[in-house]
C-alpha cells in the first residue's frame, strides 16, 4: 500500500466515504481495495495499492471531493 496525502479534512466536512467515493468512482478501483484512511483537521491521508497508486495520482489531481478541488501527492515517509 502507498499513503497519499490529499489537502482537505475533517474542517471541510469530508467523511471516508467521500474518499472512498471519489478515489473509486474516477479511477475504478474497488472502495475494497482502499486502504486505511486518517482524517485530520485539514488534511486526510488515504492508503492505496502500490500497482494502483500512480493512476491514483494522475486521475485525482485535478479532482475534487464534495466540491472541493484537491491536491493528491505521496505522503511524507516518518
Amino acid at each position: 500500500m502507498v499513503r497519499l496525502f490529499i489537502n482537505v479534512g475533517r474542517s471541510q466536512n469530508i467523511q471516508p466515504k467521500d474518499v472512498i467515493g471519489a478515489i473509486a468512482g474516477e479511477t475504478g478501483i474497488q472502495g475494497k481495495l482502499i486502504g486505511k484512511i486518517d482524517i485530520y483537521e485539514k488534511f486526510t491521508f488515504v492508503e492505496v495499492p502500490k500497482e494502483n497508486a500512480k493512476d491514483v495520482l494522475n486521475i485525482m489531481k485535478d479532482n475534487t471531493i464534495k466540491g472541493k478541488r484537491i491536491n493528491i501527492e505521496p505522503a511524507n515517509a516518518k
